[in-house]
């Protein structure tokens, strides 16, 4: 319910700054004072809806879209539309509106009149939907933000869907005449955050921006996913790294992916719970014992840690005053946030 607090959002948080260069919460990691933007650059099947791991011709052809087989076929990821409207806003200038939402994909333009994003796509709605959430309960953002069909959504060929190496070097090449139109058009304060999939190149085009423009890119995050392992618990994520100084961020779900933004200092801790309760509420009619939880409520664990060793003061070994990038009051902030217990709802306090 707009402006009613979850059972995971502590009845009031301590002033914090979010403006980036003072960096988040102590634990998180600081960003140079900035008077640029940050633009979310994102893949669609398998990093914003599943492609439900359809194949051409039975199991053996290629895939269309992706390979993710863990949520059914055009299903959105719990918490993706909140994760990206948090992104864009958080630290922007005061003096520039959040960067529209920019779409790399491998879809075949060629197909368009099949594929065509439009402002009535659901997925266009649910964007659009997310900012007007944000603007008319917290007062953040702006509510026209979302996907600009017009100009920043760009596709691929039908030969990415033959030769499927090739998606890579497509998507960043899309990037690359992203990147030349605003620079043409006078932008030269937007960044990027790229939010890609495990299963379709999309981290070779990551790390060919990382490669060419280190500076411009604030993060690279990859949704891992796979036609059979996500049923194997003991399958790790791959482990987090860095590209020529860009953090390459690997995440099951988006409260995971929140908690590295947050730690990464791409988000404040009020925008990451308000991730988790977003995710949390687009999984309810979930069945507790699935396996969608289990990754979830995992990801909501650390992201309690995460919060918690940010929210808290702490004391140098020698004593003496607070210490941390952050300006925290004393607070209990962090023992006030209430976990859910191991079927998604309910939970227990996390004392220090």
């Amino acid at each position: 319910m707009a402006g009613e607090a979850s059972a995971f959002v502590p009845a009031s948080l301590p002033a914090i700054s979010t403006g980036r260069g003072t960096g988040a919460a102590g634990g998180a990691s600081s960003l140079q004072c900035s008077e640029k933007r940050v633009q979310v650059i994102t893949d669609i099947d398998d990093t914003v809806k599943s492609s439900g791991g359809v194949r051409l011709l039975g199991r053996v052809g290629p895939a269309l879209g992706g390979i993710d087989t863990q949520y059914k076929r055009n299903d959105f990821y719990p918490g993706v539309f909140q994760f990206g409207a948090e992104l864009a806003n958080y630290g922007k200038p005061a003096n520039l509106p959040p960067a529209p939402v920019a779409v790399l994909t491998a879809r075949a333009r060629e197909l368009k009149v099949f594929l065509e994003l439009k402002p009535k796509t659901k997925l266009c709605v649910m964007y659009a939907k997310a900012a007007e959430d944000l603007y008319q309960t917290f007062g953040i953002g702006e509510p026209t933000w979302g996907v600009d069909c017009e100009n920043t959504v760009l596709y691929g060929s039908v030969a990415e869907w033959i030769v499927q190496s090739r998606k890579g070097w497509r998507k960043f090449d899309n990037f690359k005449k992203l990147r030349e139109m605003q620079r043409e058009a006078g932008d030269d304060r937007t960044q990027y955050v790229l939010i890609g999939d495990t299963g379709e190149q999309d981290q070779q085009c990551g790390e060919w921006m990382a490669r060419d423009y280190p500076e411009e890119v604030k993060g690279l995050f990859f949704h891992k996913v796979d036609e059979n392992e996500w049923m194997d618990r003991t399958v790790l994520l791959p482990a987090d790294t860095s590209v020529n100084g860009v953090p390459v961020y690997f995440f099951r779900t988006y409260v995971g992916a929140a908690r590295k933004a947050f730690e990464e200092g791409l988000m404040g801790p009020k925008e990451l719970i308000r991730v988790v309760n977003k995710a949390q509420d687009q999984l309810s009619e979930t069945p507790k014992d699935d396996l969608k939880w289990k990754d979830l409520n995992a990801d909501i664990d650390l992201a309690i840690i995460s919060l918690g060793q940010a929210l808290s003061p702490q004391t140098p070994a020698g004593g003496g005053g607070v210490v941390g990038s952050s300006s925290v009051e004393a607070s209990e902030a962090s023992a006030d946030v209430v976990a859910p217990d191991a079927q998604g709802g309910g939970g227990t306090p996390q004392g220090q």
